[in-house]
């Protein structure tokens, strides 16, 4: 696995207050952690004339689904799904009987280690005219990039407001109030529609997943 790549964005918002002795510091700092999962989104969805055609039609779809799953053994901790929704729809301007159909809709979250593995239920799933699916990078070492963009954010929060405090001559004295956020950009895996027999694919080079820690800390000086 690649080490931790780290860069640093920073932006600084600064301010002084003559009554309140505070001094205000935004900072960021991103970290790039490897990429070793996929998150695949797949919304099954099917249409009909009535309920019961537009339900038996996606049940047909949920069971080629499932016996993707079940073939490359994919752990139940790694599927999240929604229930069933459904709802009518009407072809043109008209809501009329004759023009409403029936659709169902569910979306099911799919967390995979093998990069294959997704190729491969890609391709079952386009045979088996599913037209909704997508997939974004992720990784399990998400909690320690975040760890790292963390303390990386606060060490430039403090140097900061060290600057600022020595140019004005005056003295940091604590802290009087500190908030954070995190964000992440995965990057996202291509839609690979070629045979899976193919053995040239982008998923073969290594990607990131950008992590963010924003911080805003007030600290608290003497003159």
């Amino acid at each position: 696995m690649r080490a931790l790549s780290l860069f640093l964005a920073l932006f600084i918002f600064a301010t002084t207050g003559q009554a309140q002795n505070e001094i205000s510091i935004n900072a960021a700092a991103q970290v790039l952690i490897p990429a070793n999962k996929i998150a695949f989104q797949i919304n099954l969805n099917a249409e009909g004339d009535n309920p019961q055609e537009a339900y038996e039609l996606h049940k047909e779809r949920e069971k080629v689904l499932v016996q993707q799953l079940k073939k490359h053994d994919i752990k139940e901790e790694n599927i999240n799904f929604e229930p069933i929704s459904i709802n009518k729809s009407y072809n043109g301007s008209y809501r009329n009987e004759k023009n409403k159909r029936i659709q169902t809709r569910q979306k099911v979250i799919v967390t995979l280690d093998n990069f294959d593995i997704y190729e491969q239920i890609q391709i079952t799933l386009i045979e088996n005219n599913f037209d909704e699916f997508s997939g974004n990078f992720t990784s399990s070492e998400s909690e320690k990039g975040e760890n790292e963009a963390l303390k990386k954010a606060l060490k430039t929060a403090r140097e900061k407001a060290e600057i600022i405090a020595t140019e004005t001559g005056v003295s940091i004295t604590g802290i009087k109030n500190i908030s954070h956020s995190y964000s992440s950009r995965p990057p996202r895996p291509m839609m690979e529609m070629a045979s899976a027999k193919s053995s040239d694919s982008l998923l073969e080079f290594d990607q990131s997943v950008s992590v963010s820690a924003n911080v805003s800390v007030i600290y608290k000086f003497k003159k």
